[in-house]
């Protein structure tokens, strides 16, 4: 029997692997769909029968049958599948055709997966995935302001005069998500916050870009909510050139100091309130907090890795979660 469903990826997701390593431990009885993997036939045998309501799944390398009827809490990890498909070039030509068969399998992938979740409506979720989709950075940071926390000013432009006009130090970042990319020559180019450190240089017109006030930073704090609980981590990103503006951009051979961090009672009834209007019990919260000792909040992820907070504050926050999807079980 297995009242646990987790879904996640194969690939690049060792919480994952770290949470299911706990389950055993505790003997907690779950089963884990892989979202990157569930489309290939040589690992998946799936049919869903619309007459009868029922769903078989069968992973076929441990040869087990996935009895989706027993599942009764869901623990989404991953949910939105990327195309597995490369987007090739013909004599330094983008191959339109593989561009487009490419958002098709996406596009097919994720509205199967959209039937699958919603089959079963009783499937109590950590987080209801819909939830998880409609947390957008813009809209984040309107209801974070409402709730009273503090966020950088935030401006969207394709105009090298608005931003002269705004007269201040600025940071650029991904309106939607960052994202990485393979440069030709090797190596790899993730579009992370970067400082904006000549406006003069980004030429007149640009496509629409997010900006915000560069914030003077003592240090970074990487927030794990839990359902009203907090694991805090300050980072001291801001003496290292590599990770002044954006821990993520990581210094492997002088790596950040990062130790536990008691937010304010304050703070963290305003992200309470927050995580509440966004309908999430789970996520990673990112804030900043400046040399006037004021907390500026940056961003919320529902999936973020929060590993990089338990291990070095030895939170256990893997095990944590565990139990509390434990206690979750068989609960009215």
């Amino acid at each position: 029997m297995s009242n646990i469903l987790v879904i996640s990826k194969s690939f690049f997701d060792e919480t994952t692997n770290d949470i299911c390593c706990w389950f055993d431990f505790h003997k907690i009885p779950y089963v884990r769909l892989n979202i990157d993997q569930i489309n290939n036939p040589k690992l998946y045998d799936v049919f869903i029968d619309f007459q009868s309501e029922k769903i078989i799944i069968t992973d076929i390398l441990l040869n087990l049958k996935v009895n989706l009827d027993e599942i009764e809490i869901v623990w989404c990890r991953r949910f939105i599948d990327q195309s597995s498909e490369s987007i090739t070039k013909i004599g330094g030509i983008i191959d339109h055709n593989a561009v487009t068969l490419s958002k098709f399998i996406f596009a097919e992938n994720n509205k199967f997966l959209r039937i699958l979740f919603d089959f079963y409506p009783n499937w109590k979720w950590y987080d209801y995935y819909k939830d998880i989709l409609s947390v957008e950075k813009i809209q984040v940071l309107k209801i974070a302001k409402k709730t009273g926390l503090t966020i950088p000013e935030t401006y969207i432009t394709n105009n090298q005069q608005a931003l002269q006009n705004i007269g201040k130090d600025l940071i650029t970042k991904p309106i939607y998500e960052a994202t990485s990319f393979t440069a030709e020559k090797g190596g790899i180019f993730v579009t992370h916050t970067k400082k904006v450190s000549d406006i003069k240089t980004t030429g007149k017109n640009f496509s629409n870009s997010l900006f915000q006030e560069e914030i003077k930073k003592r240090f970074e704090i990487r927030v794990f909510f839990l359902e009203g609980k907090f694991y805090s981590m300050a980072i001291f990103s801001n003496k290292n050139k590599h990770t002044k503006v954006d821990f993520r951009n990581y210094d492997f051979k002088r790596p950040n100091r990062k130790i536990p961090y008691q937010l304010p009672q304050k703070i963290e009834d305003m992200l309470k309130k927050l995580m509440n209007e966004l309908h999430l019990t789970m996520g990673s919260i990112d804030l900043i907090k400046s040399y006037d000792n004021q907390y500026y909040f940056l961003e919320v992820n529902p999936v973020g890795q929060f590993g990089m907070v338990s291990y070095p504050c030895n939170y256990f926050i893997e095990e944590e979660l565990v139990l509390h999807l434990k206690s979750k079980l068989h609960a009215e």
